[in-house]
């Protein structure tokens, strides 16, 4: 039974029980991934997984059910659990459900070949970029992981009030990991990785450059140590500063407004920022992994400047923050499966790039750390004060040039401070997930070192 049929099943036989309304929320994926080790096939695994759950209004009360299954027995089981629970749940506010937005977008996120991309040539580019690495430096001591994969998914909502929304999305990727060392008797390896993706093809992926910048990442951190400690001039590569900046998306969130994680609520209108800083969440961006056209609640999706010049336009809203808020709904509902709770999340959040080169604002730096690693981000950050103190990986910048790199070092600071403190943005985004910064020039922060 497929989806279609399966859904069509489940709301006529739910009419007969009693539901007078009913809606599904279905997600599906497919992966096929290759791994390699050592010039032998380290792992293949093709991994299917997706669900279905299940909310309807029966005796004027919401009841749920998730299956992994879609079969005439899971039909029954949705029905008689949703009914069940419906009597004894306790909900806080009435739940409607959502009749759909009137318009959606269109994207082109889905080709239906990249998942029939032959396993023989996954095998072959995980083990040439192995090669590729080894052949590279001489102090490459091991390729530990090189991988290749190929995916799809797909997520569907269907309602009794209207409501039908389906999208699928395609991917496929490269990666490398590998450890360098000076010489073999280097008691410590540093290591360095790199990867790459297409939504199109899988030949689209240039599987050198990926081995190759995985094997420069690498070397270029040989010979590392610290720095004094003292307020530095600070360069986060886009990468660190991606990972900085996703520590605390979530203060955009109106749910995190709500409950007091954000030291961003009661400032809307506010400049919170430099009047050089953008921020903003456009799911309808072509080419980027996260775009979709509707959010987990059916809503259609679209662009929103967060912070413009520095100035907080809004927070991010699913139908329930909205409606509390009294603000408009920015279709930012958000689920993390099936069976999971609605939030409130970005889709494809990004600091706006400026003009700048990274080599452009190494040269304009006197004296200053690049930093191209961040630690421990989990542990090291709190989103509601804004806070963060993480241990950092990067080089050293004098009279304009990187003179060596760097590593036992805390990089100390405030997000909130931070972005009032950026002096340069580099235009240089990469968007590779749903959360994307071009490099930053922070013009002090504490540096622990020596």
């Amino acid at each position: 039974m497929n989806i279609e049929e399966f859904q069509e099943a489940l709301f006529a036989k739910g009419r007969e029980a009693g539901f007078t309304e009913m809606e599904i929320y279905y997600a599906n994926g497919r992966s096929i991934s290759v791994t390699v080790l050592k010039g032998e096939i380290d792992a293949y695994k093709i991994v299917e997984s997706g669900g279905l759950s299940f909310r309807g209004l029966i005796g004027g009360k919401m009841g749920y059910s998730s299956t992994e299954r879609l079969d005439h027995e899971s039909i029954d089981y949705l029905l008689d659990e949703a009914g069940s629970n419906a009597d004894v749940l306790e909900n806080e506010e009435p739940e409607e459900l959502f009749a759909g937005s009137e318009r959606y977008h269109s994207l082109n996120t889905y080709s239906a070949s990249l998942i029939q991309t032959p396993p023989d040539q996954l095998i072959e580019a995980a083990l040439s970029m192995e090669r590729i690495a080894l052949e590279a430096d001489d102090r490459i001591e091991m390729v530990r992981r090189s991988a290749a994969s190929v995916s799809e998914s797909e997520v569907l909502i269907v309602n009794t009030k209207g409501l039908n929304c389906h999208r699928k999305h395609s991917s496929a990727s490269a990666s490398i990991y590998v450890l360098a060392k000076e010489s073999k008797e280097a008691k410590e390896p540093v290591t360095g990785g790199w990867f790459d993706f297409s939504l199109r093809s899988f030949d689209d992926i240039d599987l050198e450059a990926v081995a190759l910048t995985g094997v420069r990442e690498a070397v270029s951190k040989l010979g590392a140590s610290t720095v004094q400690s003292d307020n530095y001039p600070v360069i986060f590569r886009n990468d660190a500063a991606t990972s900085l900046l996703s520590s605390f998306a979530s203060v955009f969130s109106a749910e995190s407004v709500d409950k007091g994680f954000s030291r961003l609520k009661g400032k809307l209108g506010e400049r919170v920022a430099g009047s050089n800083v953008s921020i903003i969440d456009d799911p309808l961006m072509d080419n980027v992994p996260s775009s979709k056209s509707f959010d987990a609640e059916g809503s259609a999706t679209a662009r929103h400047e967060l912070i413009k010049d520095g100035k907080l336009l809004t927070f991010l809203h699913n139908r329930k923050t909205a409606r509390k808020a009294g603000a408009a709904n920015t279709g930012n509902a958000a689920k993390g499966g099936y069976k999971g709770m609605v939030e409130v999340s970005h889709h494809n959040l990004y600091i706006a790039p400026g003009t700048a080169a990274l080599a452009e604002i190494i040269r304009g730096t006197e004296r200053g750390i690049l930093i191209v690693e961040l630690q421990g981000l989990h542990a090291g950050t709190n989103a509601t004060s804004g806070s963060f103190s993480l241990a950092a990986i990067g080089y050293l910048v004098e009279h304009g040039e990187i003179v060596r790199p760097v590593n036992q070092i805390t990089v100390s600071g405030n997000f909130f401070e931070l972005l009032n403190g950026i002096e340069t943005i580099g235009n240089d985004p990469r968007f590779v997930g749903s959360c994307t910064s071009p490099t930053l020039k922070i013009g002090s922060l504490s540096v622990s070192g020596a």
